[in-house]
């Protein structure tokens, strides 16, 4: 991806693209204003802003995107002599090449986050979650505070609140992704 631009979820696009035509390695032309796919629907979206320097999967589509893209109607059977055209291109900013694989993504979880799994929300199939930042957790952090607050002594005074702050632990321990 050679530049984004937030406002229309357009791209420009370098394809990794060449062929030897006479003799002479020719590479594919620069593709201008290619929208980019995100994940969207029932009224919610995941963006994930692209950078410069981003793979991203191009699509050609099977007819021409005109209409559809510009206006949000219906692809009619007008021109339809264009296939896969290289106007008719879409980017989903989801590709990698094998040297960009990512390492270390936890495997029991879908990871919303940065890329070294570090930091980020993560969420497993039973719905539990967890909101994690270089190694330490938000449930963790809340643990802790109610396991203070649970097991403080305030001089000879008893600790009438233990059971609350247990709940509270027990409540912590059902919503975790551990």
């Amino acid at each position: 991806m050679r530049g984004y631009d937030p406002k229309t979820q357009t791209a420009t696009v370098q394809p990794k693209l060449s062929m030897m035509i006479g003799g002479e390695k020719v590479r594919a032309p620069e593709l201008q204003s290619v929208p980019v796919m995100h994940p969207r629907a029932g009224g919610v979206i995941l963006h994930k802003p692209p950078k410069n320097g981003d793979e991203v999967m191009v699509h050609f589509a099977q007819r021409p995107l005109d209409g559809a893209i510009e206006d949000d109607e219906d692809m009619r059977g007008e021109n339809t002599t264009r296939m896969h055209h290289i106007s008719d291109a879409v980017a989903v900013p989801a590709a990698h090449s094998k040297g960009k694989q990512l390492a270390n993504l936890p495997t029991d979880r879908m990871h919303f986050g940065s890329e070294d799994g570090k930091s980020g929300l993560q969420i497993k199939e039973d719905g539990s979650f967890d909101l994690v930042r270089n190694g330490d957790s938000l449930w963790k952090v809340v643990e802790d505070l109610a396991t203070a607050f649970r097991d403080h002594m305030n001089g000879i005074a008893p600790n009438d609140k233990k059971a609350e702050a247990q709940a509270i632990l027990d409540r912590v321990a059902k919503i975790k992704a551990t």
